[in-house]
């Protein structure tokens, strides 16, 4: 219940399908250990560093959810703070961060005037993200019902965090 949607969902299970299966999908969750969990890891580690990472932490996850359960004891192999940082490299050093680029401020209002001039619904929809300075997932899932007396309020489920936003409007 905690999975947000479907993709989330799916990416759990295609990452652990395609990576920690084949390894050690055959093994009971109680003879796991720190071997096993550094045969799924350590192909990747350097090439698919962002999977890698995903996978380590649905790993130490679910063998956490087995030791709540029952169905395992004692240390959590997957377990990144003073266990795997110790064995595999940063991620910082082996996946180097790339960001988008930004629009320089200075070319704000030359796109904003662009982007008046376009009927479509994605250009007003950049238009709106631009003045609210919300997510795009955010103001694309907007609906009319969320605005009243010149405030969006973008309910708990839509937002990253959790808590609903209120967003002031001008007119």
């Amino acid at each position: 219940p905690a999975w947000r949607n479907e993709k989330h969902k799916q990416q759990w299970e295609n990452t652990l399908r395609a990576y920690a299966f084949p390894k050690i999908g055959g093994l009971p969750v109680d003879k796991i250990d720190t071997e096993q969990v550094l045969s799924v890891l350590t192909p990747i580690w350097g090439k698919k560093t962002e999977t890698a990472s995903r996978v380590r932490m649905r790993m130490e996850s679910i063998l956490s959810w087995a030791t709540a359960m029952g169905h395992r004891e004692g240390f959590n192999p997957a377990i990144w703070r003073g266990h795997l940082d110790r064995l595999l490299p940063a991620r910082a050093k082996v996946q180097k961060r790339k960001h988008f680029a930004a629009l320089p401020y200075g070319e704000v209002p030359k796109l904003y005037a662009e982007l008046a001039t376009k009927k479509s619904l994605s250009a007003k929809g950049l238009i709106f993200t631009l003045l609210t300075a919300c997510r795009t997932g955010e103001v694309i899932g907007a609906r009319w019902q969320e605005i009243e007396s010149g405030v969006w309020t973008i309910p708990d489920d839509r937002m990253k965090a959790g808590k609903a936003h209120r967003v002031p409007l001008s007119k």
